[in-house]
């Protein structure tokens, strides 16, 4: 997994496909990033598009998670949960395998 800015940046772009989420992600600096979440099983977004955040954390279990758990999910992966810069709650929480980062030049 390549690690990039989370501190200051703001989601600007979700799309969801099948099995995979991206996000476009910009970094306090202003560079453009690519996230692309593999394998996801389920994504919760409270007003998170055109949010600020101050971290990406990495759960083991999160409601979203055991809400899966509930309706047979065999296996589920991480959560990854953005929280908002403004006041700290989670935004946006992603259950997912993995993901890859990438900067857009």
């Amino acid at each position: 997994m390549t690690e990039f800015p989370v501190l200051d940046g703001t989601l600007e772009k979700i799309t969801c496909e099948r099995d995979s989420l991206c996000i476009e992600f910009l970094d306090w600096q202003e560079e453009l990033w690519n996230i692309t979440f593999e394998n996801v099983l389920g994504v919760k977004s409270l007003g998170a598009v055109g949010g600020e955040v101050s971290e990406m954390l990495l759960e083991s279990a999160t409601s979203l998670s055991q809400e899966l758990i509930l309706i047979d999910v065999s296996e589920v992966g991480a959560s990854y949960c953005f929280t908002s810069a403004r006041d700290n709650s989670v935004v946006l929480t992603i259950v997912a395998s993995g993901y890859m980062a990438k900067k857009i030049t």
